[in-house]
């Protein structure tokens, strides 16, 4: 009988053990799983960023507008971001390649006013679609927007080329209050911030 007494606390913690072990491995392997998607989303990232740079690269600068092709790609990154969050980091730095901060690209109105107002929109619109896609990452989106595109100010935007960036982000803003409008103060932040347009006939909530 005392042998049994023994064997049952015995059976119970290598019961518990075996138990913990499948969980730790179980957790080990989800980890992984999570590192590999976040290898392959960097990866493509960096291999688009790579892509871009010798696209500058070998262009003819008469032909286009580098500084409009970079913010462009902006929007790369926002949807990079909503996919995976928690390389917001990682994906920043590697977008430095393109350049450091929007800072290097003024002076912005001096010339190619319409093709910088349509790239600046179509990134603003991308970031649009990213918060409805993700609207728990919004402040790590904020922060790169912030970082390369800047906040609207009338020293570097002109009035015609941000009425252009407001026309081509106009579409994705009202696609993100369709498919996200609990979000509508996010939505109304991100316009304020960067288009100086407050939408103020939200009232989705109820």
């Amino acid at each position: 009988m005392k042998k049994l007494l023994l064997l049952i606390p015995m059976a119970l913690l290598f019961s518990l053990f075996a138990c913990n072990k499948d969980e730790l491995k179980e957790l080990d392997n989800d980890v992984d799983l999570l590192q590999d998607s976040l290898n392959v989303i960097i990866n493509q990232h960096n291999a688009l960023l790579d892509s871009v740079s010798r696209m500058i690269e070998i262009m003819d600068e008469d032909e286009f507008d580098i500084k409009a092709y970079k913010m462009a790609q902006v929007g790369v990154l926002f949807e990079s971001i909503a996919r995976q969050p928690e390389a917001a980091d990682v994906l920043i730095g590697s977008t430095k390649i393109l350049y450091t901060d929007y800072t290097v690209l003024l002076p912005l109105t001096d010339k190619a006013i319409v093709q910088r107002g349509q790239a600046r929109g179509h990134a603003i619109g991308m970031l649009f679609s990213s918060i409805a896609r993700q609207p728990e990452a919004f402040n790590k989106l904020d922060s790169a927007a912030m970082i390369f595109l800047g906040a609207y100010n009338s020293t570097y935007i002109s009035d015609e080329m941000l009425e252009i960036s407001k026309a081509y982000a106009g579409g994705y803003l009202f696609d993100g209050i369709a498919r996200q409008p609990e979000a509508d103060s996010l939505f109304n932040l991100v316009s304020k911030k960067y288009l100086n347009f407050e939408i103020t006939t939200f009232n989705f909530k109820k």
